[in-house]
């Protein structure tokens, strides 16, 4: 009996055991890491998805009320995003030399720093609501400031929850990380009509089930470090000195910080334009679309990210024919995922926004902006690869430029220059075109950083690191 015993509870620790990074079954691996958190990336994107349609019950501006208040905790997120991508990198290539200590540390002191941000900021969001609601009509005003005052109580959990996801899946546990992923947005999901209808609570119901669910997901989390399961060992006991380790991780993550808040910016920007020409509606048309473009994005970027921490560790290990080949195919993959979401989208765009909404204005609203935001699309996988590729090797100006394009110095002057003159035309037009120039540049600067890694691989024979001695 105690042998059955033993042999269980072997087997569910090698289940929740991280995957080899250094396997010779490359493709196999990129699929292992890649698909999981794609999956659980997936699941996100549903769930919010999910969201809007409860939320379109209520009413348009309803919709238009969280759209509001998006840009607000997206700014918040954007530092959260940025350390899980720095100490993942960081994590992966101490991972890569052998150095457990090292990543260990790392790990526990970025963490410590993350929970930190998120209860000052929701602190600061708490004492000045109404000064951050950009681009709020006097409509919607009083409804995204009721919801944001609710889901500002869930910023440190959301910032614990993004950084123990990015470690996860930095350690080669992507399928934790995907199981977690699950069952934080199937509960939220669960909750959602039962706060909203249930108990009658309309917006303030979505941010309580949000908060709820979080609180399962970083259980889940607690529980897993607590037996030690993964390689990453959190602690308590790293000393103040030990904060100088942050500053590799915020100089890797900070292109994504930067480029976050500049999506931020960018969708606050692009709301309160469509609501200069179309109201309430404009608001909830272009909202719809950009929804829906987050839940093509995010199954690309849960590729990405598993793929990163492959990228990462061999990097670290000095193994350029293998970043090379592993860049490849995950330029592949990220491409054909992208082009299959982009051109169903196209196909079926006033279909996808009548799930959200029956208003005639707001579907026409939507459908434009839709096929104007995801003809462009096709392209993202490989900016998606090269923004990767960049981090894994430790050139954060490079994947800044690449990851500030699209909403950054490309989109900001077309909003300045084409909605003047052609009104809620330009607006479409600078949507697509910020994004449609993000692809090309980044198929170029693509091609030249694998031709780059081409003539390195064949020109560096030196010997490799040995494994380390902690790989399963």
């Amino acid at each position: 009996m105690n042998d059955m015993s033993e042999m269980s509870g072997s087997l569910r620790k090698r289940r929740l055991a991280p995957e080899d990074l250094a396997s010779p079954q490359l493709f196999r691996l990129l699929l292992r890491l890649g698909l999981p958190a794609m999956f659980g990336l997936s699941i996100n994107a549903a769930h919010h998805t999910i969201n809007m349609v409860f939320v379109g019950m209520i009413g348009e501006d309803q919709i238009a009320a969280i759209m509001i208040v998006l840009p607000i905790l997206m700014l918040v997120a954007a530092f959260g995003e940025g350390i899980g991508v720095g100490v993942a990198t960081e994590v992966g290539r101490a991972l890569g030399a052998g150095n457990r200590s090292r990543a260990s540390t790392l790990a526990s002191v970025s963490l410590a720093a993350g929970i930190g941000f998120g209860a000052a900021s929701a602190v600061a969001i708490v004492a000045f609501p109404s000064v951050l609601l950009f681009g709020a009509t006097s409509a919607i005003e009083p409804l995204a400031q009721h919801y944001l005052l609710i889901i500002a109580v869930s910023i440190p959990l959301t910032m614990a929850q993004i950084i123990l996801d990015f470690l996860a899946i930095a350690e080669g546990n992507a399928r934790f990380s995907m199981w977690t992923l699950v069952a934080c947005f199937a509960l939220n999901i669960i909750l959602d009509p039962i706060m909203i209808f249930g108990f009658g609570l309309g917006l303030q119901g979505v941010a309580m089930a949000t908060i709820l669910s979080q609180l399962v997901a970083l259980s889940i989390y607690g529980a897993h470090h607590a037996r030690r399961l993964g390689t990453i060992r959190l602690t308590l006991g790293w000393r103040f000195a030990d904060i100088k380790r942050l500053r590799p991780v915020l100089a890797v993550g900070a292109p994504t910080t930067l480029t976050s808040l500049a999506t931020a910016g960018a969708i606050a920007a692009m709301l309160s334009v469509a609501g200069t020409y179309h109201g309430e509606d404009g608001i909830a048309g272009v909202g719809i679309a950009l929804r829906l473009l987050a839940v093509g994005a995010l199954p690309v970027i849960g590729i990405s990210l598993g793929a990163q921490s492959i990228l990462s560790f061999a990097w670290g290990r000095g193994d350029i024919s293998r970043v090379l080949a592993a860049a490849r195919m995950l330029s592949v993959v990220t491409s054909a995922v992208g082009g299959v979401y982009g051109l169903t989208a196209i196909i079926f765009s006033e279909r996808l926004a009548s799930f959200f909404t029956d208003e005639a204005s707001v579907l026409t609203i939507a459908g434009q902006a839709i096929i104007a935001t995801h003809l462009p699309f096709l392209l993202f996988g490989l900016r998606q690869t090269l923004l990767i590729l960049f981090q894994a090797q430790g050139r954060p100006k490079a994947a800044f430029a690449v990851g500030l394009a699209q909403n950054g110095y490309l989109l900001f002057p077309l909003l300045a220059l084409l909605p003047p003159f052609f009104g809620f035309s330009g607006l479409l037009a600078a949507m697509f075109l910020a994004s449609a120039l993000t692809g090309l540049l980044s198929c170029f600067w693509l091609a030249r950083s694998l031709s780059a890694l081409r003539q390195r691989s064949a020109d560096d024979l030196a010997a490799l690191n040995p494994y380390p001695s902690f790989c399963p």
